[in-house]
């Protein structure tokens, strides 16, 4: 068997959403905690691929984490999630201090992030993972930063979820009334800003206009936002000059007084 990998991928800053799942995805691979995707044979002129992964030990990939979640500073950050093998069992701790541990011997910046995990209930377990900026400093926070973050529930008619509330703030803003699109989801706790209690990605299809029209109506969304006691982070990276699709994550403060 061979590895699936023909080459060390290249981090692309203007291309995150492609490059830095796959460049943080080999690492995982070389140190052998990611899916291990190996080559087991050929097929009609294909390559067949299975995992190589020893009995227990479970896996982990890199997804990509929207540049509006990324800790202040960051030059590439990736959401990791790691799934245990639960046909045999897998020490979830152990397992989790080994992929940490991995990830910093390469330079990376690892956080045990989000709602607390439990083994017991929880499918897997999220690392929020990056790298700085040069010069940069990553920030300090704690472990249970992140421990205030209430259980998730299931609202039912008539009830509105809070990704509904946001959704139809956010569309009071002209701005966004006149894009062709807006709609609110839900994002992995472990891309929350630690000081959140209540948090969602919002996507924006704005209509189309030059970089400074869209500049300008983001902040009209967030002045709409902060109005109801929510926070507004778009990406530090500057819009370029044509978007078809902008992100915003959308908070609440732990201590504001929002809103049902």
């Amino acid at each position: 068997m061979r590895s699936a990998w023909k080459q060390r991928p290249v981090y692309d800053r203007s291309n995150p959403s492609r490059t830095a799942p796959s460049v943080v995805n080999y690492d995982l691979d070389q140190l052998k905690v990611g899916e291990n995707r190996v080559v087991v044979g050929r097929k009609d002129g294909y390559d067949l691929h299975d995992r190589g992964i020893a009995p227990g030990d479970g896996w982990s990939r890199a997804l990509y984490a929207p540049e509006c979640t990324w800790p202040q500073g960051a030059a590439l950050c990736v959401l990791v999630e790691w799934y245990p093998d639960r046909k045999v069992g897998s020490d979830w701790t152990a397992r989790l201090k080994t992929v940490t541990s991995g990830l910093r011997s390469l330079d990376y910046v690892v956080e045990w992030a989000g709602r607390p995990i439990d083994p017991t209930k929880d499918l897997h377990a999220n690392l929020l993972v990056y790298r700085m900026e040069a010069g940069k400093t990553p920030p300090h926070r704690p472990g249970d930063a992140w421990a205030h973050i209430p259980a998730s529930r299931t609202y039912t008619w008539p009830e509105k979820s809070p990704l509904e509330l946001m959704e139809g703030w956010l569309k009071q803003a002209k701005a966004a009334r006149s894009g062709a699109r807006l709609m609110v989801r839900d994002v992995a706790t472990a891309l929350w800003p630690p000081e959140a209690d209540r948090c969602g990605l919002a996507r924006w299809w704005p209509a189309q206009g030059s970089a400074e029209a869209v500049n300008g109506g983001l902040r009209e969304m967030a002045m709409t936002m902060w109005d109801i006691g929510y926070r507004v982070r778009t990406q530090e990276r500057a819009l370029p000059d044509a978007v078809e699709t902008v992100d915003l994550l959308v908070y609440r403060e732990a201590t504001a007084d929002g809103l049902a």
